[in-house]
């Protein structure tokens, strides 16, 4: 078992990203040492093949990916090799929804199979316990092949500072992910960003940096003093003002400035920046501490004042949301990519008209966004199993297989299925599921997301395009990295108690906007959070960071 101290598990969760933040690259450069083994380098990255259509935009600013209005015609094969001649290669993978139907009985696990050339067995884990279940599979000593982790979870971070999970820097070293083209179709700072104690333990996903956009109303701005682009706060509010007293707009639905509250788009709005950040004296404080917090707390009291929030809008039940708004908070995903999003919001209330927003910063400058951190969910290898480099290979070769990027026939098959039974495409060219089949699918979940990782805009958003990049686009230029990118777990206590800090500071804000808590009472609140665990937390990350300087 490797017995992680506190100054190697600084690096169980991105040592470089951290030198990157305080201007050192001592921590992890292209070529990295780690505790538990020698030199070895940075995964080299290769592209995925490129697309068969044109984007609609391009930008190399950070955070920024490509556009695409069409979807893919014809689709390249991202695997060469010929399936495995037996074998079984088993998984511990987290389920949202109902287990897959079982073997026997499911045309996709059976082609799946013929395809890997081994037995693929998965066990499913619904999320609600995934924590629990995980932990229970750790103390049996009998770890499935590939297991989902979320190295968020002090659960799951334990099972690789207990040695549960192979070390891949060696297996995966520069060229030698090249065996795996999949896995190698992720830039190396997503790699940098997951490492544990400098050491690749896992194999992360592809994420969007922005993911997050406000969408205006723009029948109602257009009515307002103000118009369809307030420059400021105080213009901000005037336009919320103005349309809550409309009441009401196309088919009598009442209206608010805003139905529901998000605090991710006031923090931008405000200038607020991540949750632990670097001050002038390059001391960490926490948001909580500073004068942009406080200004914006003040200036969302005197909007709720105001009556320009639905009385509603604290609501964590969706359903209880029945009015229109000027503005709402929406994902990219839900909006742009899918065939509803703006297109569906039109055509259900005839006379609205929507757009994405530039939301400006409160002084009348850029908004500050924080870009989430540049990898998502990822698969680790059992280190028992990785013993056997016969077995760590046809591992590696199923992971590369489920990882296989966008535009491939793979990624087709292991998202949509097998044509005629669980999709059919549309006159796009767009894969349509059928949902008598849909739970057939679910056994390939512990694949992880590689290659292009554009924003792939259906033909239904067309006419959105333009003010779409335009807003991502700004977005990313007045965008910023955290300083503890792929940090988060080197604090015990964040990891232990942060939800319990989270709850502490939501209800504490919601109270002030609401009137329920004094902004008069913001030091106090603060006091009290450190108290709680913040100081520890603080304390912590302070020193990961200075041992990532080093």
């Amino acid at each position: 078992m490797a017995e992680f101290t506190r100054r190697r598990l600084l690096g169980a969760v991105g040592a470089a990203a951290a030198a990157a933040t305080v201007g050192s690259t001592s921590a992890c450069s292209d070529n990295a040492r780690g505790a538990t083994g020698g030199d070895y380098d940075i995964p080299t990255f290769q592209a995925a093949p490129e697309l068969d259509v044109q984007p609609y935009f391009t930008s190399g600013t950070p955070g920024m990916e490509s556009v695409y209005t069409e979807p893919v015609q014809t689709f390249f094969k991202s695997v060469e090799r010929e399936p495995a001649s037996g074998g079984t290669v088993t998984s511990f993978q987290l389920t949202w929804g109902d287990p897959s139907t079982p073997l026997e009985d499911n045309p996709y696990w059976q082609e799946l199979n013929e395809r890997l050339g081994v037995s693929f067995e998965p066990q499913f884990v619904p999320q609600p316990v995934f924590d629990q279940k995980f932990a229970t599979m750790l103390a049996s000593g009998e770890v499935p092949d590939l297991v989902f982790v979320n190295d968020q979870s002090a659960v799951n971070l334990q099972g690789i500072r207990d040695g549960a999970f192979a070390d891949l820097s060696e297996t995966l070293s520069g060229d030698n992910i090249l065996k795996w083209p999949n896995l190698a179709a992720r830039k190396e700072e997503i790699w940098k960003a997951s490492l544990k104690d400098g050491r690749i333990y896992q194999i992360p996903s592809t994420v969007w940096a922005l993911t997050n956009l406000p969408i205006v109303r723009t029948d109602l701005l257009g009515q307002t003093s103000v118009g369809l682009a307030p420059a400021d706060a105080d213009q901000l509010l005037t336009v919320l003002k103005e349309v809550t007293a409309l009441g009401t707009g196309p088919g009598g639905q009442q209206v608010y400035g805003v139905n529901k509250y998000e605090p991710v788009m006031w923090r931008r709005l405000f200038k607020v920046g991540p949750d632990w950040q670097l001050d002038a004296d390059g001391d960490l404080v926490h948001a909580s501490e500073t004068e942009n917090y406080k200004a914006m707390l003040e200036w969302l009291a005197q909007a709720w004042g105001e009556a320009v929030f639905d009385p509603v809008a604290m609501t964590t039940n969706p359903a209880d949301i029945i009015s229109g708004a000027a503005f709402t908070w929406e994902a990219v995903g839900a909006m742009f990519t899918s065939p509803d999003g703006l297109a569906l919001k039109e055509h259900d209330l005839p006379g609205a008209t929507y757009d994405y927003f530039d939301l400006p910063g409160f002084d009348g400058s850029g908004q500050l966004v924080v870009r989430n951190i540049p990898y998502g969910r990822s698969t680790c290898v059992s280190a028992k199993a990785a013993e056997d480099e016969e077995q760590l290979h046809r591992i590696l070769d199923v992971l590369d297989y489920l990882s296989a990027p966008y535009g491939s026939e793979e990624a087709l098959f292991i998202g949509s299925g097998i044509e005629g039974r669980h999709f059919d495409f549309d006159e796009n060219g767009i894969p349509i599921p059928d949902p008598e089949y849909a739970t057939e699918l679910g056994v390939q979940y512990v694949g992880v997301v590689s290659g292009d990782n554009s924003y792939r805009g259906h033909p239904n958003q067309a006419p959105w395009a333009e003010s779409f990049s335009q807003v991502m686009e700004s977005m990313a230029q007045h965008s910023i990295d955290r300083p503890l990118t792929g940090l988060e777990g080197a604090s015990d206590t964040f990891v232990a108690k942060g939800a319990q800090l989270q709850t502490l500071w939501d209800d504490y804000e919601r109270g002030v906007v609401t009137g329920r808590e004094s902004i008069g009472d913001l030091e106090s609140f603060v006091s009290n959070y450190m108290s709680q665990g913040g100081t520890q937390v603080k304390d912590e990350y302070t020193r990961a960071l200075k041992d990532a300087s080093e």
